[in-house]
């Protein structure tokens, strides 16, 4: 399928198995929940995009981002140090005036970017590279090894997200840290990316759980899972052993909103989501500006549990090292 949005201007809803190659959000004719006509060049503020990479290792969990509001702008970068307990980290917020901030509409083919100050980010050509104080990354990536989830779901009346998770991805280079070398190359490390965009709800939430790993056995491991988001006829969890998606029911999470260390227990209707979630080190966002807001807490830890695939095996994972996250968001 070449183009998200058809014709007649229609967004195709659902779960793909062949690529989206652009989503042509300007061919959307979004409307008020009562019909009335936006105009287009208030459309286009209100498309959201963002991309998030993720890499775990034995030493390492590395973090990133780009976000586009169209008004407004953000990038992050962490490298969580497993060994010492210790996050290193950078981010940045400013209005959409640089070429070099941007999300292109190509989920395919993934390219951003986003350069402010001493804070920068880049993902083309399968290709990641990202700098900040004491920061230093360079990492080529295959991600057709694993096939992703492209799911597409109603926001809202009249809005709609369309999103891609691919993991786990193979990976290969080198994280600088505080002028450490740190080797990076799979099965040891593996990495995750988020491709997501929309008119997404203007006040929305979502839990979230990740992981791109190999397990003891040798097999590549990918998870993800969210309630709160995108679950209108479609959900967007799954697993994969060994390149082979399991698709998940709904999800539920349990946590302590007052102590985010405190284990998590995340669990499907369907049953094939049992898993308890420790969180080692968070990055944290509390930002309340009026039009937007954002109340973020993304946790580094590790999943202990079991998974039941389609054909109905239980896979048991230990100290399988990932992701949680509580979010709300005023876009």
């Amino acid at each position: 399928m070449d183009r998200l949005i058809n014709d007649d201007g229609q967004v195709r809803f659902g779960i793909f198995e062949s690529p989206v190659d652009e989503i042509n959000y300007r061919d959307y004719p979004l409307t008020t929940p009562m019909g009335f006509k936006i105009p287009a060049f208030v459309r286009n503020l209100m498309f959201n995009q963002f991309v998030f990479f993720g890499l775990t290792g034995p030493d390492v969990i590395v973090g990133m981002a780009v976000v586009d509001l169209k008004y407004l702008s953000n990038g992050f970068l962490y490298v969580y140090d497993r060994k010492d307990n210790t996050v290193t980290e950078a981010g940045a917020t400013t209005l959409p005036i640089s070429r070099k901030i941007f999300i292109d509409p190509t989920p395919e083919n993934v390219s951003c970017g986003f350069a402010l100050g001493k804070l920068a980010i880049s993902m083309a050509d399968n290709t990641i590279t990202a700098a900040a104080k004491d920061i230093d990354i360079h990492l080529a990536i295959v991600p057709a090894a694993t096939k992703p989830l492209r799911i597409a779901t109603r926001a809202g009346y009249t809005g709609w997200v369309y999103t891609q998770k691919t993991t786990p991805i193979n990976v290969s280079g080198e994280v600088l840290l505080k002028g450490r070398r740190i080797p990076i190359a799979s099965p040891s490390h593996m990495g995750l990316m988020d491709w997501t965009a929309g008119y997404m709800r203007r006040k929305t939430f979502w839990n979230w759980a990740a992981s791109a790993a190999t397990l003891p056995d040798g097999r590549s491991f990918g998870m993800n899972l969210a309630c709160g988001v995108n679950e209108t006829s479609f959900t967007e969890n799954a697993f994969w052993i060994d390149g082979k998606m399991t698709k998940v029911d709904m999800v539920q999470f349990e946590f302590n909103p007052e102590n985010f260390y405190a284990p998590w227990h995340v669990t499907s209707r369907d049953g094939k989501i049992d898993l308890t979630f420790t969180g080692a080190q968070q990055r944290s966002e509390h930002i309340n500006a009026g039009l937007v807001a954002t109340k973020f807490t993304q946790l580094m830890g590790e999943f202990e549990g079991a998974l039941k695939t389609g054909d109905n095996k239980t896979i048991h994972i230990s100290h399988c090292p990932g992701w949680a996250e509580d979010h709300y968001a005023k876009w």
